[in-house]
């Protein structure tokens, strides 16, 4: 519970930010500059394929001597771990600063920003990208300590802090420049922050990188490089398309790619935190042998990510081109269409969540590296033809075609590993919110046009949409006993919701 209030949280915290940064950015710097930025972003996305693994591995053995109280051997396993990214650091930073000048040539095609100042930033944003590597280190610790909620609310001020220096040197005057002193000023910030909170946690546990231990780190890549291609796969489909695009469309085609795909993603983390639980529940389960209770923890986790992410997704959908005027005005609407179907793709490879933590949790990672394997493929070798070809179309088609065949093919491999029931999932966890769902589209559609566009309009749009797949999900019985039994330990007043429609 906490874990997953937390993380909501998060998200509350969060998710003005894009909705607010972006008009600013493309008010004050166009959309080349918002463009050359996303580049940036990219850039320093793509460097989480440089951990190997070891975020997954050090919170799983964390959690394990944590639990053991066997300070010396959590010690020896941070101070490896601490070396293993430092050294990460200094290597991709390295690489970088001597590509740089080939990354702003083929990379930043049609910025307004001069090669030689963006060679100049890409080389301080540098500082971010060596910092979000650290952080990585950090999160895991407080991650296998089960304190999911210092995870979180240090990422959300990492954040934060990053959009308020940022935004405020870009309405200065200082353009891409501000954007760079902001986002390095946060992730310095955020380390030192880790560093205390860690010390806090741990006062046993001394960090030493000259404390390396080779049997330690063998121990960690030998489950971590398992874990890698999932991690891949996630990297790649989210920033390849952007960097495809600024090569050879050019970075306009990247920014208005990245403004569709951010809310797409932001949707998508607004719902994905319902999951985080479950690795750990399922690792303990599996140590316990306790299968039955493995397949009711599969089938609750769709369960509650239904009834939670189908309704968002079709009303976000459902009122794209309106949110879309009122954020960024006419002029950007086109990204409406790909928001749309970003978001209901990126969707349904977040319903492979449940199985995917489950297999990890009994550490059985082989379904989850073969249909990664399958994605990254198809959507490297896809999206560059269909970009090539069609642009900005061709980024949103490959994108969505590789997350639908990769998503499909680990179902296919999950159910016919495990034997789970895929019909109960399917019946007893979406029908009902997807019909309520596209009954609230079609009555906000009939009863509430949108003929004024307006905030306030959409708000009440909203509301009326919320209310009526509340009141459906009641009355058509989706939530049982033990669902009751949960929520009302939690929120006491909730059982008087029960009451609606005889629902108990």
């Amino acid at each position: 519970m906490r874990s997953v209030v937390f993380g909501g949280l998060r998200y509350v915290l969060i998710a003005p930010i894009p909705f607010i940064l972006t008009p600013l950015i493309l008010h004050r710097i166009g959309v080349t500059g918002y463009g050359t930025w996303a580049v940036f972003l990219a850039i320093n996305g793509l460097t989480s394929l440089a951990d190997l693994g070891l975020v997954g591995t050090l919170s799983k053995f964390v959690a394990e001597y944590h639990a053991q109280k066997d300070f010396p051997a959590l010690s020896r396993l941070l101070s490896s771990g601490l070396a293993l990214f430092l050294l990460l650091d200094f290597a991709i930073s390295a690489i970088l600063w001597l590509v740089s000048p080939f990354l702003v040539e083929r990379f930043f095609r049609g910025s307004t920003v001069p090669a030689v100042e963006l060679v100049a930033l890409l080389r301080l944003f540098l500082v971010v990208v060596a910092a979000n590597i650290l952080t990585q280190l950090f999160a895991s610790v407080t991650t296998g300590m089960q304190r999911l909620d210092l995870t979180n609310m240090i990422s959300a001020a990492n954040v934060l802090l990053s959009a308020i220096f940022g935004g405020y040197l870009v309405v200065e005057g200082w353009g891409l420049r501000g954007l760079v002193y902001g986002y390095t000023a946060s992730g310095v910030l955020t380390i030192a922050v880790y560093v205390a909170v860690v010390k806090n946690l741990l006062p046993q546990v001394g960090l030493n990188p000259l404390r390396f231990d080779s049997v330690e780190a063998r121990k960690m890549f030998g489950y971590g490089l398992r874990l890698y291609f999932t991690q891949a796969a996630v990297a790649v489909h989210n920033q390849v398309e952007k960097v495809f695009l600024a090569t050879l469309v050019g970075v306009g085609a990247a920014g208005s790619y990245d403004i569709a795909s951010d809310v797409a993603l932001k949707v998508r983390g607004s719902i994905g935190f319902i999951l985080s639980p479950i690795l750990p529940a399922a690792s303990e389960l599996n140590a316990l042998g306790d299968e039955s209770r493995m397949r009711e923890l599969h089938f609750r986790a769709h369960k509650y990510l239904a009834v939670c992410g189908v309704p968002l997704v079709c009303f976000v959908a459902a009122v794209s081109r309106r949110f879309v005027e009122l954020w960024i005005g006419q002029r950007m609407e086109m990204i409406a269409l790909p928001l749309s179907v970003l978001l209901a793709v990126n969707f349904l490879n977040l319903a492979t969540g449940p199985g995917f933590l489950i297999l990890a949790g009994k550490g059985d990672m082989k379904p989850g590296i073969q249909s990664a394997m399958l994605g990254i493929s198809v959507n490297i070798i896809l999206s560059f033809m269909l970009i090539y070809k069609f642009g900005f179309a061709g980024a949103v088609i490959g994108t969505s075609a590789s997350l639908i065949i990769a998503s499909a093919y680990f179902i296919w491999l999950f159910h016919r590993r495990t034997k789970y029931s895929f019909r109960r999932v399917l019946l007893d966890s979406y029908l009902k919110p997807v019909f309520g769902s596209l009954l609230g589209v079609l009555l906000i559609l009939l009863v509430h046009p949108a003929k004024i566009n307006s905030w306030l309009s959409l708000a009440e749009t909203g509301a009326l949409f919320g209310l009526f797949y509340g009141v459906a999900i009641l009355l058509s019985r989706f939530l049982d006993e033990y669902d009751w039994k949960k929520i009302e330990s939690f929120i006491p007043i909730a059982k008087h919701a029960r009451r609606v429609g005889f629902v108990a």
